[in-house]
Formats: structure tokens, C-alpha cells, sequence
């Protein structure tokens, strides 16, 4: 018998925010809660002031779910505020359960959730998948105790993190060092436009691929896409023949530079570095920059992206902001001597290295915190607690 279970249409009501249209955000009034403000990829913050149903409020505590583009679980902690569409607040008024407990082991669905999602730029899950997702659910004063284990874990996990976050500031401070900025450089480098630079400059499929495990060929969208590397984890396997009748058109290969173009996490970016890149498709969501080498270090271009944000902001009237070819390939950079890139380029691979540490230290406690929320059989030893912390496999 299986630890118990719940679904998490059993647990809570799931509020969606207002779909507020660009003419509703002004200067003044109560701030507008889009995914990117809790993905932290904001670049400007939105306003309301006017009536609106009392249910799209948000406080300090509510948990929030971003079900589209972005799936994730956030605690609200930034005051009184308006929850735009694609989130839920989650409101507790059915079952018992913790908080905490309940975040944890939400957050450990999300890869679960995100093998439902529809369609290949717009992630989104649909509500009755969401609904009968289920989670473990222990007695109230085991869920505590877990939480309290977990917030243990997450301690030492965000400390590592901050100390990746200062390895990048290092690398960033290098690079306006040597640099500059596009308005301030250092000295009067060459210019040219990303086009002139780049023997390919492309995006991926338009629309969706059958889907077919065990082909080691993978579709590859601004999901995977995160903390400088793709992560094939959550890519999909596809059909080879869909595969082949499209790679010759955006063939990624080692040395490429990959950037999201679309949606919360635009901007994020890659450098194709893992031996299954020549088996990768991208979808319409990244974009494929092929750099001309004797000109460009792709490492010089993605932190020319990192420190330079207005290369790939954009204004947008719709939901979603989108970063168009036509604007890529027109884009002006400096180009500094070769050399001097490289130069900067084997900086950031000294850097590396001592993040490749953290980033070991990490995988062993990330996955420990994941396994500490599996559900395990029921045995004589379930339940039991080992030097006062649970087992891995327990939750």
C-alpha cells in the first residue's frame, strides 16, 4: 500500500487572475502580478488603479501558481497587489494541509506538470490535468515536520545559489572592465551588426512535433533553457523524420549561441555545449545565432546580452513580448580585437570552474530535497525518521 495521496482538486480552490489588457496599466494605483514579476524577468512594473473583483487580490502569504509560459510556485511576500491571468492563488478550503508542505511538494510536480503542457511556444497545463495532480499527504504533523526538514535544505541550497549569483557579478564586472557597455565602451571598437557577424541567424520549428520515446532526438524550447545551459531533462523525444526534415534549416551544433526570444523568460541563454546538441530541435521559442569565429567569441556575445539588456528588450501591446528576428540581425554591437575576447572568454572558464563546484554540490542536495517528497511503500521502517531528518526516499 502506497503512502496516501491526495489530488490537488481535493485541496484548494485555484483562482485565476484578470486578463488586464495593456490600456488598463498606468503609473499609479495597486501593481499588476504578471509571470515574468515572479520569475524575476520583469523590466518594468504595471499599475492599476480602478475597480476589480476582490478575488484577484493578493497578499502577503498567498501562494501563487503560474500555470503558462512559466510553470512554477511562489510564496507572495511584496504587499497588497492584482493577479494578472495564467496565475492562481491558491485559496485552502477543503483540505487540511500545511502551507509550506504544500509548496514543497508542488514544486516537485512541476516536471510532471510539464510533460502535460500544450503547444510549442505558449506552455500551458490544461485545469482537469492540473487538478488531478497528485501529491503525497501525510498526517498534519508529518507534513510539518517535512516542511521543516525542507526549509533545512533550502537554506544551504540558496546560500550555494548566492554565491553562484557573486561568481556571475565577478564575471560581469570583468566584462564592463574590458568593455564597457554599448552606450560607454572603453575604447573606440569596430562596430558591426549581429548579421555581419553571424553566418546563420534563425529560430526554430514553427508548430509542434509527434512526440516518440526512445529516438534520442529532442525538441528543445525556451523550458530548457535556463542557468546558461540546456536542459534536456524536459525536452521531448520526437519523431526522426520530423526531426531530420527540419535540423537542416536551424542545425544546432557545439559552439552555437541559443537565446530565448520569446515570453517570462526572454532573454535567457545557452551555448550549445552537450554531445546530444547535434540531435537538438529547437522550437520557434529560441533562437539559433551561428557566430562567424574568426569575428565573434560566443562567450563574448552571451555576456555582451547579460550586461547590454536592451539588446533584447522589447515593448510589447501584446501578453507576450516576442524578440524578432529582423531586430537580432540588425542589432549593433562593438567588436573588440579577437584576442581580447578570447582573453575574456578564458576568464570565464577559470570562473567556471568554481562554479562547476557549487554546481556538483547542488545536484547532490537538490536531489536529496527531491527525494526527500517521493512516496515510498509502507513498511515497518516508514514513518521513521533517521538522525532526525526523514529518509531520502520518505515523504
Amino acid at each position: 500500500m502506497e503512502t496516501n495521496k491526495i489530488r490537488l482538486g481535493e485541496i484548494a480552490t485555484y483562482v485565476n487572475g484578470y486578463a488586464f489588457k495593456p490600456k488598463d496599466r498606468g503609473n499609479v494605483g495597486l501593481p499588476i502580478v504578471r509571470i515574468q514579476d515572479l520569475t524575476g524577468n520583469a523590466r518594468d512594473v504595471g499599475f492599476y488603479n480602478g475597480e476589480y473583483p476582490k478575488k484577484i487580490e493578493i497578499n502577503n502569504g498567498d501562494i501563487l501558481i503560474s500555470w503558462s509560459a512559466s510553470l512554477g510556485v511562489y510564496v507572495w511576500n511584496k504587499g497588497k497587489a492584482l493577479l494578472n491571468q495564467h496565475i492562481f492563488r491558491v485559496v485552502f478550503d477543503k483540505g487540511e494541509i500545511d502551507k509550506s508542505f504544500f509548496v514543497y511538494a508542488v514544486r516537485q510536480k512541476l516536471k510532471e506538470m510539464g510533460t502535460k503542457t500544450h503547444g510549442a511556444t505558449m506552455k500551458h497545463i490544461v485545469k482537469k490535468d492540473f487538478d488531478a495532480i497528485e501529491i503525497p499527504y501525510p498526517q498534519i504533523n508529518r507534513q510539518i515536520e517535512i516542511a521543516r526538514n525542507m526549509d533545512k535544505i533550502s537554506s544551504v541550497i540558496e546560500k550555494k545559489e548566492r554565491q553562484l549569483k557573486l561568481l556571475d557579478d565577478l564575471i560581469q564586472a570583468r566584462f564592463v572592465e574590458m568593455f564597457g557597455t554599448l552606450d560607454n565602451p572603453t575604447q573606440n571598437f569596430q562596430t558591426a551588426r549581429l548579421e555581419e557577424l553571424c553566418s546563420k541567424i534563425t529560430d526554430g520549428k514553427h508548430g509542434g512535433c509527434v512526440q516518440e520515446k526512445g529516438t534520442k532526438r529532442y525538441f528543445v524550447g525556451a523550458r530548457e533553457i535556463y542557468d546558461d545551459k540546456i536542459h534536456y531533462d524536459t525536452a521531448p523525444e520526437i519523431n526522426i523524420n520530423e526531426f531530420e526534415k527540419d535540423y537542416k534549416r536551424c542545425n544546432v551544433e557545439i559552439g552555437d549561441f541559443l537565446i530565448v526570444n520569446t515570453g517570462a523568460t526572454i532573454g535567457k541563454s545557452a551555448i550549445a555545449t552537450d554531445e546530444r546538441t547535434i540531435h537538438t530541435l529547437l522550437q520557434k521559442s529560441v533562437a539559433l545565432l551561428k557566430v562567424r569565429k574568426e569575428l565573434l567569441n560566443s562567450v563574448f556575445l552571451k555576456w555582451c546580452y547579460r550586461v547590454n539588456t536592451k539588446m533584447y528588450m522589447v515593448e510589447s501591446a501584446s501578453a507576450q513580448a516576442n524578440l524578432l528576428l529582423s531586430k537580432i540581425r540588425k542589432t549593433k554591437i562593438y567588436v573588440p580585437d579577437i584576442n581580447l575576447q578570447n582573453k575574456f572568454a578564458s576568464f570565464v572558464q577559470q570562473v567556471n570552474k568554481s562554479k562547476f563546484v557549487i554546481h556538483k554540490f547542488l545536484y547532490c542536495f537538490i536531489d536529496n530535497k527531491q527525494s526527500i517528497i517521493k512516496p515510498r511503500l509502507n513498511t515497518k521502517e516508514s514513518g521513521k525518521i533517521r538522525g532526525g531528518k526523514p529518509h531520502a526516499d520518505e515523504f
